[in-house]
């Protein structure tokens, strides 16, 4: 018994293993290939429907497509609604490994292990076209062997004893109950129900036992996802229950018509067997399967606008949601650089003006947003830059002309620069956060970085040279003054050891944010002969290079 369960336990192993390799270097090998399929999946919902099979095969994890497509969605990629066939057809994708279960291959797995092993040896993962397909190449071997150790496990049980205490003690409810349990832990459906395939195998479990273990488990797998979930809220959760949505409909569909055949006086047992054919019950498991995730991707794709309005009454958008969604930019502007370069030029502008809500208005006692309003404000505004970021690249890789080039190029420049501000900000704003009495100086330094990052956005909301040159000024060198106040502070004991490291990580991260800020000011200041052309003084326009 301990080395069955050893040999299944191993299997396991090397089966989880082996899926989060295959897909990790996968992701790697396709790189953006998957973004813009990801992309092109939203035109319509049957290509979404295709699109989300092939990840779901890929992946082999359905609570991994929901995720993913989650996460897009909040970084803007797409719309609910649009991501709803592909996280359907994501379902149907992981039916691909229980098909696979149901067949003898293991001489597929050592064929594939000695290409794998060579391709190793003679140091093809030194190269870079082939290292991430190797990698995934291994992960499949390995996820595969692993599906070999499940299937054989079973083979030295007591098969009568077993069985018998299966038929006297397992109900329909309790099968259910120990598929989603399953589920639960696995973080996947189709594990629990290559597991079944193995007792099956082994004559350890019947096929009505097996149909209520699997449908447990469906049903279970799409609840997990909600643990899986992490901190997605709002928009970026939507999508878990769409997955889980898609998993109950299945459930109640095949349950439904299990039902109706036993009370129209049938069988549902033989009407599975026979569903089957010539591959016997764990054919007919693998079809289950499938019908499961069929049933109700194919509902959930065709009633899109059903299924989002039942997925934002469960989670409405966020707050940090409405701080993350882009105004200006949308995937088809990228086609026409000119217009693309000028919405993504007015996105980062909106961005700069968003920049005061990341700081704390220490003089009105903080009243203006709460600590986790803050922090929606930063996760949002890192989402914009990340977003604009992607844009000014699909921009660039359309085929700009030289002069759009150059302006693409100094755009992605200055976006790094507030991106790190932004996070320098929010660093800023933790670390003033973390005194239960603001010292004078944290007060100090926390208004007078606000009055500075309140003066860009005014300046970035139609200034002229003359607001930047201010700014640049305001942020003039201060190296020397803040040097003198660590000297202070490190000669100091007042307020704790603890209070002055706080103090002194606060104005090094004030003398960054202020660099920073003069770092954009300076990107952002119209060129002198712009500001002399606006005050209109046609002498000065003309005057040579050089001279004052």
């Amino acid at each position: 018994m301990a080395v069955v369960l050893a040999e299944i336990l191993a299997g396991l192993g090397l089966l989880f293993f082996g899926l989060k390799t295959m897909s990790s270097h996968l992701q790697s090998a396709t790189g953006r290939r998957v973004r813009a399929l990801l992309r092109s999946a939203t035109r319509s919902p049957f290509v979404g429907l295709v699109s989300g099979i092939a990840a779901g095969a890929a992946t082999q994890s359905s609570n991994a497509v929901a995720l993913i497509c989650g996460n897009l969605v909040r970084g803007g990629v797409f719309t609910t609604r649009d991501a709803i066939p592909v996280v359907a057809g994501g379902n149907v994708g992981t039916a691909a490994l229980v098909f696979v279960a149901a067949f003898d291959f293991r001489l597929v797995v050592f064929y594939l292990l000695a290409l794998v092993g060579f391709g190793f040896h003679f140091k093809l993962d030194r190269r870079p076209a082939w290292k991430e397909w190797l990698w995934v190449a291994l992960g499949l071997t390995l996820a595969l062997l692993g599906l070999d150790f499940i299937k054989q496990g079973p083979r030295d049980l007591d098969v009568a004893l077993i069985s018998q205490a299966l038929d006297a003690g397992l109900s329909p409810g309790m099968g259910f109950a120990i598929g989603m349990a399953a589920a639960a832990l696995c973080q996947s459906s189709s594990t629990p129900t290559i597991l079944v395939l193995a007792l099956m195998q082994a004559r350890l479990l019947g096929l009505e036992d097996a149909f209520f273990i699997v449908l447990g488990a469906n049903l279970g797998s799409g609840l997990a996802t909600l643990v899986s979930s992490g901190e997605l809220e709002g928009t970026g959760r939507q999508l878990c229950y769409v997955h889980i949505l898609v998993k109950a409909i299945g459930c109640a569909v095949l349950l439904a018509a299990w039902i109706a055949v036993a009370l129209a006086g049938g069988d549902p047992e033989a009407a599975l067997a026979a569903a089957g054919g010539s591959g016997g019950a764990q054919a007919a498991i693998s079809m289950l399967f499938l019908a499961l995730q069929l049933a109700g991707a194919v509902t959930v794709a065709l009633a899109r606008g059903l299924t989002e309005r039942i997925a934002v009454r469960f989670s409405p958008p966020s707050m940090e949601d409405d701080a993350s969604r882009p105004r200006y930019i949308h995937r088809r502007a990228a086609e026409e650089p000119a217009t693309a370069l000028d919405l993504s030029e007015r996105e980062s502008m909106r961005l700069i003006k968003l920049l005061p809500n990341l700081l704390p208005d220490l003089d009105r006692g903080g009243a203006d947003f709460s600590t986790q309003e803050r922090n929606a404000f930063w996760k949002g505004s890192t989402a914009i830059v990340q977003a604009v970021d992607h844009f000014l690249v699909d921009v660039i890789r359309a085929g700009a002309t030289r002069e759009s080039l150059d302006i693409a190029l100094r755009q992605q420049a200055r976006l790094e620069t507030v991106r790190a501000l932004v996070d320098t900000l929010h660093d800023f704003s933790g670390v003033v956060g973390e005194f239960e009495t603001v010292p004078p100086l944290a007060f100090n330094l926390s208004e007078s970085l606000r009055v500075i990052v309140l003066s860009l956005a005014e300046a970035t909301d139609g200034g002229t040279g003359d607001d930047f040159d201010l700014l640049i000024g305001l942020t003039a060198d201060r190296s020397e003054m803040l040097d003198r106040i660590r000297r202070a502070l490190a000669a100091s004991e007042a307020g704790g050891e603890a209070d002055s490291r706080r103090l002194m990580h606060a104005t090094s991260l004030f003398e960054r944010a202020v660099w920073l800020v003069r770092r954009v000011a300076v990107a952002l200041r119209p060129p002198p002969i712009e500001d002399r052309a606006q005050d209109g003084d046609p002498a000065r326009q003309e005057a040579p290079e050089g001279v004052a």
